[in-house]
């Protein structure tokens, strides 16, 4: 019969799902023992042999970044940057994304193959020059050099011109026979549609934002202006052996539950954003 999968196929599909599920198992495993050594007494630390389970739960480490460290103001410094830089990506790449998906003029095409262009630039190459100009601009130190120079990027503009390109013509076309101008089409007609791949951009880029270490390390040197990454780093150059052990699983964990619950929380639109971008109905 056609729907019948040969042992072949069967065979292919129980490998996968061993695979998958064995790659599951050591995850949930690593993040299981690191939360269960987060809440150990720094004398158990290192025990030789490993004991998983702590013999008196030290509820009291769950408190040690905040207090030993400034540990508050790098998670206050990371939502900062990363909701600004979020929310100035998604308003400039659907922005540019609708332009070059919509509107027909000179040089269109030109521009947007120097977009894609600088995908294959390595950022590193450009952080030199970038770094003069945040420096002339005396932004560094500042939330500005940490927001401004990541406010948009070539590959949500990629993403964006794809999922507008998608979106039929005829809508806007009804939306300028009823007088709306070029900003409410995108905001009022346009928007709505591609809410998905939006969603998307959004999670990629705060997930990006978060994890950045280099650039926050050259522009931001001080406590008040540190993210998260640089502050976890600075936190562990000033360790104190295994006393400091469950102190930094705390601090990590804390770091990595903002991408967590946001790529829960957007994991469908996230989905329908990628599909939609790609063309797949």
């Amino acid at each position: 019969m056609t729907g019948r999968r040969t042992p072949a196929a069967r065979a292919g599909r129980a490998t996968t799902l061993i695979v998958a599920g064995l790659g599951g198992l050591v995850f949930v495993a690593v993040l299981v023992y690191a939360v269960l050594t987060a809440l150990k007494p720094s004398s158990e630390v290192l025990s030789v042999p490993l004991r998983w389970l702590p013999t008196k739960f030290a509820w009291e480490n769950v408190t040690l970044p905040f207090t030993e460290t400034p540990f508050a103001r790098y998670f206050l410094n990371s939502t900062v940057v990363g909701i600004s830089v979020t929310l100035l990506n998604v308003l400039t790449c659907t922005a540019a994304g609708f332009s070059f998906a919509k509107f027909r003029y000179r040089g269109r095409d030109a521009a947007f193959m120097i977009v894609l262009a600088t995908l294959m630039i390595p950022v590193e190459i450009i952080y030199v020059p970038l770094y003069s100009l945040v420096y002339s601009l005396g932004w560094v130190d500042s939330f500005a050099g940490l927001i401004v120079p990541a406010g948009t990027s070539a590959f949500g503009i990629f993403l964006m011109r794809q999922a507008i390109g998608n979106v039929p013509d005829e809508l806007l076309e009804a939306a300028r026979l009823d007088g709306a101008g070029d900003l409410r089409t995108l905001v009022s007609i346009v928007a709505p549609v591609v809410k998905g791949p939006m969603a998307a951009l959004a999670l990629f880029i705060f997930m990006l934002n978060w994890d950045s270490h280099l650039w926050p390390l050259l522009v931001a040197s001080d406590d008040d202006h540190r993210t998260l990454p640089v502050g976890l780093a600075a936190m562990q150059a000033n360790n104190l052996g295994s006393a400091a052990v469950p102190m930094m699983l705390v601090a990590a964990l804390l770091a990595a539950l903002p991408t967590v619950l946001l790529f829960v929380t957007l994991q469908r639109r996230f989905v329908e954003g990628v599909t939609m971008s790609a063309g797949i109905r």
